[in-house]
Parts: C-alpha cells; sequence; structure tokens
C-alpha cells in the first residue's frame, strides 16, 4: 500500500530555532500507510513513494531536501524546490539478523526508519529492549537521521558523536536505486534484508564514512541501522567552582589532578560540560558531571520532572529557557536569570534519557559551536573572553568534549579528542558579531578550530578546505558522486548551503 502523501499549500518554511524563513516550491508530509505497526512491506512502499518525489523533483528541475525536526540553526536542510517531512515515518526493527562475521552482540541492534526523534529511540531502547543509547546530544527533538547528518555530538568521554554508534544507512538515492550502505571492515547486517528491501548492498568504508555526515546531500536517508548498548545510568552532581589553574588544566587537557570533581573521588565521568558565564567570571565556572553506572546507585533520586532545566542541559537549552521568560535579555537580567534556574545539585540519578530530555526549546536563541584539539582548549577560550571584555554579550560559553569520529567531514574528528566550545546567546546582532569576532581570532592565532555544521558558521569553500585538508574533502565528493551518479540528481540533492561551503 503507498505512503500517504500530503502537498502543502505553504509557501514557506521555517526552522524550529527561527533563525531563518525559507520560500519553497513545494512542502510534502508522508506518512507510513499503516504507521500503527512496523513492516517491511510498508517500509518498503515508503521507499517506493521517496522514489517517486525524487522522480518528481528530477522532471520539474527542482531540488529537494529530506526535512527531520528542522532542528539545525543553519540552512542545511532547506531548500526552494521540494521539501519533503520525513518526522512522521517511525517504524523501528529490533535485532534484526545480523552477518556470519559480526562479532557483536544482535541483541544491540535497531533499525530504525528516518523519522524516529532521538526522544522517542531513548524510550523505545529503554521500555522495549532494556538498551540505551552510547550518546546523544543535549536536545533529542532531532530525528535520527537529521542528528546524524549534521555531526550532533554529546560529552561523552569515552565516546564519539551520534554518527558513531551508527552501523548501516538505507539510502534513497534515485528513482530506480535505493542502497544499502556499511563498513567493509565491519559487515553488520545479513545479506537477505537488504534484498528484501529491494536495496543494492555496498560495503565500502570510503564511502560509509562520507555518508555518515552528509548534510543530507547523499539522497534521502530513509533507515539508520543503529548499535546501542545495555542500559545504564547516569549519576550527577553540579558544582560552581572557581577557575584556578588545576581546573584550566581539568578543561584544556582532561587532566584531573589537583582538582576534586564534583561526586566521588576516584572515579572517571562519563559526561563533563563547564558552563561560563563570561560576563560573571568571579564566581567561577557550573561543572557538570555525570558517572556511569550499570544499575542504579541507591537513595540517589531521579531528576525532578517538570522543571525549566535539566541536569543534562547544554548552554542552548539554558539560554532558550531563559529567552523564552524574557524577550529582551541583557547581561544583568541574564545573569539573574542563571543564578535562579542553573544552580547546583548534588546526586541525582537517571538513564540518558530521563537526563537529556529537552525536546521543546526554542526562545530567541543564537546558538554557535566550534571544535578545537586537546591543549588548544584553555587558548580558544581565553580569546572568547577577551573578545567579551571588549564587546560584552547575553550568552554562555560550554565546553564538552568527544573522541574523534570516523565520519569524512565530521566536526568533531580533532585527535585525540575534540573540545566543543559552545557560544549561545540571545539572538541578536551583537551575539552574531561576537561569534564572527571570535572565529576571526581563532584564524589570526593559528588554533586549529572547525565549525558545526548545523549551527550558526561563516564557513564557505575555502574554509571547509582549510579545516578539512583537500583530501578529506575531495573523498567526500568522490563519494557522493559514487552514490549519485548523474549531475541531474547531484544539483537534485544540493541547495545554497552546499554550494557555499564548496561541496555541491
Amino acid at each position: 500500500m503507498p505512503p500517504i502523501i500530503h502537498k502543502s499549500d505553504l509557501k514557506q518554511w521555517q526552522n524550529w530555532h527561527q533563525t531563518y524563513t525559507q520560500k519553497l516550491e513545494l512542502l510534502v508530509d508522508v506518512w507510513n500507510a499503516n504507521a500503527s505497526q512496523s513492516t517491511t512491506e510498508g517500509y518498503s512502499d515508503t521507499t517506493r513513494g521517496l522514489q517517486g518525489l525524487i522522480a518528481q523533483a528530477l522532471r520539474e528541475g527542482l531540488e529537494i531536501r529530506a526535512l527531520g525536526a528542522g532542528w539545525s540553526f543553519s540552512t542545511a536542510p532547506a531548500t526552494s524546490g521540494i521539501l519533503v517531512n520525513t518526522k512522521p515515518l517511525n517504524y523501528v526493527f529490533p535485532t534484526p539478523r545480523t552477518h556470519p562475521s559480526y562479532a557483536g552482540s544482535r541483541d544491540n541492534l535497531l533499525f530504525v526508519q528516518c523519522g524516529n526523534s532521538v526522544a522517542e529511540l531513548n524510550h523505545f531502547l529503554e521500555e522495549k529492549m532494556g538498551k540505551a543509547l552510547p550518546t546523544s546530544g543535549a536536545s533529542n527533538g532531532q530525528t535520527i537521521a537529521g542528528a546524524i547528518a549534521t555531526g550532533t555530538h554529546g560529552s561523552s568521554l569515552d565516546f564519539g558523536a551520534m554518527q558513531d554508534f551508527v552501523a548501516g544507512l538505507h539510502l534513497v538515492v534515485s528513482p530506480e536505486r535505493h542502497v544499502w550502505l556499511e563498513r567493509a571492515s565491519s559487515p553488520t547486517i545479513h545479506d537477505d534484508i537488504p534484498q528484501k528491501l529491494g536495496a543494492e548492498l555496498i560495503r565500502d568504508d570510503r564511502l560509509f564514512n562520507a555518508a555518515l555526515v552528509s548534510l543530507g546531500s547523499f539522497g534521502i536517508v530513509h533507515g539508520v541501522l543503529l548499535v546501542a548498548e545495555d542500559r545504564y545510568y547516569l549519576q550527577a552532581w553540579r558544582q560552581r567552582m572557581p577557575l584556578t589553574d588545576e581546573l584550566w588544566r581539568a578543561m584544556d587537557q582532561l587532566d584531573f589532578s589537583g582538582v576534586q570533581l564534583p561526586g566521588p573521588a576516584g572515579l572517571k565521568p562519563y559526561h563533563l560540560q563547564f558552563v561560563i558565564n563570561p560576563n560573571d567570571l568571579e564566581r567561577g565556572a557550573y561543572v557538570t558531571v555525570m558517572y556511569k553506572h550499570a544499575q542504579r546507585p541507591p537513595n540517589s533520586p531521579p531528576p525532578s520532572p517538570g522543571s525549566k532545566l535539566t541536569p543534562g542541559d547544554s548552554a542552548l537549552e539554558i539560554v532558550g529557557a531563559l529567552t523564552d521568560m524574557v524577550s529582551d535579555l541583557t547581561i544583568p537580567v541574564f545573569a539573574k536569570l542563571l543564578d535562579r534556574f542553573y544552580g547546583e545539585f548534588s546526586d541525582i540519578t537517571g538513564t540518558p534519557g530521563q537526563m537529556f530530555t529537552d525536546t521543546s526549546t526554542r526562545g530567541k536563541a543564537f546558538g554557535s559551536a566550534l571544535g578545537v584539539p586537546l591543549g588548544q582548549v584553555r587558548k580558544t577560550v581565553e580569546a572568547a573572553l577577551a573578545i567579551n571584555r571588549e564587546y560584552a554579550f547575553p550568552g554562555l560559553l560550554a565546553l564538552r568534549y568527544v573522541m574523534p569520529s570516523k565520519a569524512t567531514l565530521a566536526f568533531t574528528h580533532h585527535d585525540p579528542m575534540t573540545c566543543v566550545l559552545d557560544i549561545d546567546g540571545a539572538s541578536s546582532a551583537r551575539t552574531k558579531t561576537y561569534c564572527q569576532k571570535v572565529w576571526q581570532r581563532l584564524t589570526e592565532q593559528q588554533v586549529p578550530h572547525s565549525l558545526h555544521w548545523g549551527k550558526i558558521n561563516n564557513l564557505d569553500g575555502a574554509r571547509v578546505r582549510g579545516t578539512y585538508g583537500p583530501e578529506r574533502v575531495e573523498a567526500w565528493l568522490k563519494a557522493r558522486q559514487a552514490l549519485l551518479t548523474s549531475p541531474a540528481l547531484r544539483a537534485a540533492f544540493s541547495n545554497d548551503y552546499l554550494r557555499t561551503l564548496g561541496l555541491a
């Protein structure tokens, strides 16, 4: 039975965070014909429906993009052509049959349709499978396909970004072709599953690594194969600590000697975040630490439901919540609200889905993020603080940490680990100018850094090649050509953002 395809009369679309409005030819909502039951037949019918939309785009000479939750601040998902809302597509298929050489546990595998939100996956994994995602962003409103396409990350000291728990991708690349893609070095799914879906099976590390962070330009990601792990619990503390040399060393190199992090002594943090109000340095940084346990620690209560801010919130969630309360967020007002709503806490425990709960952050917030290698963190933050002394902005700086990703154009690619500096503030010309000054200062000081694809950035072709190097960029472009085999297909899956980046 074909999917339900609703063609909207709307001729413009606004992203979730309200950073831009895009004119378009057609907005299409797609539902599985039977939304209540996940079946391979229904999934395959929806594949054919998506192929029909690609055929329409080619006939009419239009661009086409898949839309998830519209969570990106950047125009990565925008198009002037056909925008395909895939958010209603939320089939799930637990424990698919595995390849004979797969060494992992079949019980940890979950094949999901592209429209599943991270929050939905957290709930399904916990309640139905007793499992959990290895990491996630602080926000969980994104769809899984959208989250991996722009390299969404968390702050696990033992894991990479969200694309790094993906083992397979089902890509719809033309009206006649769709492919199952995974690494040749790690075959995961049994060959008969792509055959049942009618998909061409491709095992190729180079293609797979490129397609992970695709910016939506490798076709429509219809399905994602995830590798979860056994359900675990995160025991959390938050404390405001003075910016001593010892704390700076912890931020810069993850060297915890000489500093007592919040929580029990001697345990390695699983999740670590530093939040700095650049206009209130005397009282130090907010340090949030979470420790991983297989079982819930006794007498450790869960997070309070219904609070505006939760233990896992990043700077963006904080700023979004505060700008929802006060639209004109001045520096003094910001400091007072931060004191009231982002306080210290001790010994709170929950599953990842309970600790990282945000699905609604909106507000008049402006989000940017850049990645730097360990050892360059203090220099980067001090540059940002120096600019704030000259040109203060109402916002926050936050530090989170990610293991390097194998994805070709992951912005979290730095060795031995990427520290992500989030710069989040009230949406204003001043905040934007502040970010531009920081980017320029880091370039002048020759600090190696990369910018988050899904947040506000100043990237162009020269900066992309300077950040990733010609070899990575060419590998990504060649992989795109291998999957989108004609100039017409590559043009259809391009947009202004991709052309600005020199990646079309």
